[in-house]
């Protein structure tokens, strides 16, 4: 059977000083697009069964575009987004999402939302930003793993009534399993999105979902994913819980980027969350683990510290370079119990 998800999405536009507001309503997926803008907004299919929503603003940047049914605001944004609305088709579920790309990706200074729109039946929403000096456009999609700050939430509701709630295309909770409070790790290095749920035990009516973001989109810097190897020396991850022992981790080097030159040595931290003031020393000399022919950076970080517990199967590191752009980087672990000392298991014995 196949679920019928009813979307209200509009937005707000950032003006030039001097230009005049105006207002224009259009009707898009069933839905009557309110917008304050500077331009106008249409309605184009490109093929049957595809179709988008666009923003014809071009005496002025967009900036920020913000539009809903029955609701308008203005407000400006450093970083460009678009704030997305969900409404189930029954009243007790309402929902909201803010769209953000970070500066790098693409630059807040040039590149602008100009459209939102579906491609073909299975209504998978895209995001085109485009620069308007050199009418370059950069396109991101709803349908994969979000990267670069760019986030979605979908609303279903299933065969027997109830109502379920996905970020990123992953199951967060549904009406008979509501949180009062869930925090989802973005996949990029900055930037968890908090989802706070409040609702009363009486009625769904006064169920609100809201979101936040911490830091400030604006204030994000550039990220460097970097490839780590846990445990270089060994072809298994398996790390011993609660050990007191030492966790080796390289940081590999690429074709553009010299791990030993570029990382601030003192800004390491790893562990479960990539937080954990973990890090003991650090090898003075390079290798090359993987055999590459490029000089790895070696850590070694206390197992302890680092704060692994069962079940957890990725390890994360963070840092920054001696440039001060921030780095990321996970591996694969295996928790496994701390192994007894030989003497006690023959004492026991006796």
């Amino acid at each position: 059977m196949k679920k019928i998800i009813t979307f209200v999405a509009v937005a707000v536009v950032l003006m030039v000083s001097g230009k005049a507001f105006s207002q224009q309503t259009e009707s898009w997926k069933g839905i009557q697009w309110e917008c304050v803008t500077t331009g106008g907004i249409t309605v184009t299919e490109v093929t049957e069964g595809s179709e988008y929503l666009s923003l014809d603003a071009a005496d002025a940047p967009v900036m920020a575009y913000h539009c809903t049914d029955g609701f308008t605001d203005f407000r400006s944004a450093s970083t460009p987004w678009v704030e997305v609305s969900f409404e189930d088709s029954y009243p007790d579920v309402k929902s909201s999402v803010q769209l953000w790309i970070r500066d790098a990706c693409p630059p807040a200074a040039s590149y602008f939302m100009t459209q939102i729109g579906t491609v073909n039946e299975d209504d998978t929403y895209f995001i085109l930003w485009s620069n308007p000096n050199t009418l370059q456009t950069v396109t991101f999609k709803t349908a994969t793993e979000r990267s670069g700050g760019v986030h979605t939430i979908r609303v279903e509701k299933t065969e027997d009534g109830a109502v379920e709630y996905y970020i990123d295309d992953k199951w967060l909770w549904s009406t008979e399993e509501i949180p009062d409070e869930y925090t989802y790790q973005a996949p990029e290095y900055f930037g968890n999105i908090i989802l706070l749920g409040q609702f009363s035990p009486a009625t769904f009516t006064d169920y609100k979902f809201g979101n936040g973001y911490s830091p400030e989109p604006s204030s994000l810097a550039a990220v460097v994913d970097v490839d780590i190897d846990i445990r270089p020396f060994s072809q298994s991850n398996k790390i011993a819980h609660a050990n007191w022992g030492l966790i080796p981790v390289a940081i590999l080097s690429s074709k553009n980027f010299d791990a030993p030159s570029k990382v601030d040595r003192d800004s390491l931290t790893f562990g479960q969350t990539g937080e954990e003031q973990s890090k003991a020393f650090l090898l003075r000399r390079s290798k090359d683990v993987n055999r590459d022919g490029m000089k790895d950076l070696i850590i070694f970080f206390r197992t302890k510290k680092a704060g692994f517990e069962f079940g957890n199967t990725v390890g994360h590191l963070k840092g920054s370079t001696v440039d001060g752009d921030a780095i990321v980087g996970r591996d694969s672990v295996k928790i496994v119990k701390k192994k007894r000392w030989g003497f006690w298991r023959s004492h026991k014995k006796k």
